[in-house]
């Protein structure tokens, strides 16, 4: 039988915030976009002032092989966060996302965390979880790509 303390961190997990719906349709309003299926949403070589979370809906992470040709690397859901490099500074995209369904996201520069932390500290704590996770992943990645060679 599941804990209550892992019930919410798998709510979490699964995000789209059900339990903060009202919360999410406001912070939608101002922060929000939807792409259609197969919508690139960030391309690979530009430079990103944005980070994302998905709110709903699926992203595939793409490396771009040659003009339109495209290696799917990996597949994110509501929940997780993407292009948080644009927060630590204006740095090139290293790869190419595209909406896999029909996909709602947040979108966020460096400006719009402090009034979300400052309006919505429940919220900017849930955002803040979401990019720590991301960064651990991408720091075990590194660290398993070069533990191969």
């Amino acid at each position: 039988m599941e804990t209550p303390e892992k019930e919410d961190r798998d709510d979490l997990l699964k995000l789209g915030f059900e339990g903060e719906q009202a919360l999410t349709a406001e912070l939608f309003l101002k922060y929000g976009k939807t792409y259609e299926p197969r919508q690139i949403i960030i391309r690979e070589g530009e430079v990103g002032r944005e980070v994302y979370l998905i709110i709903s809906g699926r992203v595939v992470v793409t490396e771009r092989l040659e003009r339109g040709s495209y290696k799917v690397l990996n597949s994110l859901g509501p929940g997780e966060i993407f292009g948080e490099m644009a927060l630590v500074d204006n740095m090139s995209r290293s790869a190419t996302l595209i909406s896999a369904a029909p996909t709602k996201l947040l979108s966020l520069r460096k400006e719009d965390f402090e009034t979300i932390f400052r309006s919505h500290p429940r919220w900017a704590f849930r955002i803040l979880g979401a990019l720590g996770k991301r960064i651990l992943s991408a720091f075990k990645h590194v660290e398993t790509h070069f533990a191969k060679k």
